[in-house]
């Protein structure tokens, strides 16, 4: 709950198997129909129309994939027209949702260095790294993050909410409320996991850089919450 984007919990994974069943049943009957139907004079002219239908679909799909991890914007810009200038260190974001957006792009590419570098002195992951119920430290912030982006795939995300905050002194503060998906993958002996919806309220503060600039960056999170 403290990184900003939670990782997917393998009881909700299995928790689903009916819904991935009736899916995968609707699949086969539309296949079957297609293939099998039966024969009249404007065979020719369906089976046209159906290729039509999956060349569009495969089309939406490959433009889906193109847009940035984030969502592109209201353009649906490309990764390297949107976060790609962020993670290569030639900007940095000037409010809180863009932060937003560009760390979460920074986890479905992998650019853990970037959520490291994005994250609040006052995270406590990243002041003294995860430690278990003894107090032993087991990981740090930037091996958590390196694992969880080579373990899941992130994508659809949506912002919902974003409002003052409290603030703590002088610093200021927002809240930022998105809702995401993911799903497992790459973990031996398992193919890709179900889709997970998750929801998160994340807390965003101001600090100073090592320039003396203001600049944003990640608190903590509220898994559950927008």
């Amino acid at each position: 709950p403290t990184r900003g984007v939670a990782r997917p919990r393998r009881g909700d994974a299995r928790a689903r198997p009916r819904r991935a069943t009736r899916a995968s049943a609707k699949k086969r009957k539309g296949f079957a129909e297609l293939l099998g139907g039966a024969a009249s004079d404007d065979g020719d002219a369906r089976a046209e129309r159906a290729g039509a239908t999956t060349s569009a679909k495969g089309k939406a799909a490959r433009s889906a994939e193109a847009r940035c991890p984030c969502g592109g914007g209201r353009d649906g810009l490309t990764y390297a027209s949107c976060c790609k200038r962020f993670h290569d260190g030639d900007a940095y974001p000037e409010d809180p949702v863009t932060l937003m957006r560009t760390r979460f792009s920074a986890y479905a590419k992998g650019k853990g260095l970037y959520v490291v570098k994005t994250t609040h002195p006052d995270n406590p992951l990243l002041m003294e790294g995860a430690k278990t119920k003894t107090g032993k430290v087991v990981s740090t912030l930037a091996r958590d993050v390196e694992a969880t982006c080579k373990k899941v795939r992130f994508y659809d995300l949506d912002i919902v909410r974003d409002v003052k905050g409290k603030g703590k002194g002088d610093a200021r503060e927002h809240l930022v409320g998105f809702r995401y998906k993911c799903r497992v993958v790459g973990q031996q002996g398992f193919n890709e996991l179900p889709e997970e919806k998750h929801a998160e309220l994340s807390t965003f503060r101001t600090t100073t850089d090592d320039d003396g600039n203001e600049v944003w960056k990640f608190v903590d999170g509220i898994q559950g919450s927008t």
